[in-house]
């Protein structure tokens, strides 16, 4: 009697993981993903759309320009384009970048065609894009401007930021 109980249960067990293998396999969908590029800037990590970013340039010489507002030092010349640099650290309430030692991102959304200078790119990895968290409400004013959502990496929070709203505040 007690073989065939044994029998049974074991019987119930086997059922019951082929039931959960067949589960997770349903759960196991190629998720959706999305390309970020971490980037530093006045010691913090921050993130943007690998899509809205079109290549990362070594310092270069950036050409000051007369009665520009604070946030951008000058022009660059990318390979006969003329183009704008923004400081993202006015918007962001960072220390301003050095311009001998930043990286220039040259992003491209939409219209909008500029160089952002960052101190160091730190990786760029693909995420799912579940992860992609709305912004903490906490975030202070200078920030909570262009954040669009924070991810995780590396077990850091990093501001995921939106080169559209950098973009409509560099029009105000």
């Amino acid at each position: 009697m007690a073989s065939s109980d044994e029998q049974l249960k074991s019987e119930l067990i086997l059922d019951e993981l082929k039931r959960r293998q067949r589960a997770k396999e349903i759960v196991d969908v190629e998720e959706e993903k999305v390309k970020v590029v971490i980037f530093v800037c006045g010691g913090n990590r921050y993130a943007f759309y690998g899509a809205d970013i079109r290549e990362i340039l070594p310092s270069c010489e950036i050409s000051w320009v007369p009665c520009l507002p604070g946030y951008l030092p000058g022009l660059i010349n990318i390979r006969g384009d003329i183009e704008s640099v923004i400081d993202i650290s006015h918007f962001l309430g960072e220390e301003a970048s050095g311009h001998k030692t930043c990286l220039i991102a040259m992003a491209v959304k939409g219209d909008f065609h500029s160089g952002i200078m960052i101190d160091s790119i730190e990786d760029v990895v693909d995420i799912p894009l579940s992860t992609v968290k709305p912004p903490l409400a906490t975030l202070n004013g200078a920030v909570r401007d262009l954040v669009i959502g924070e991810i995780e990496h590396l077990g850091r929070t990093i501001a995921l930021l939106d080169i559209g709203k950098l973009a409509g505040l560099i029009a105000l």
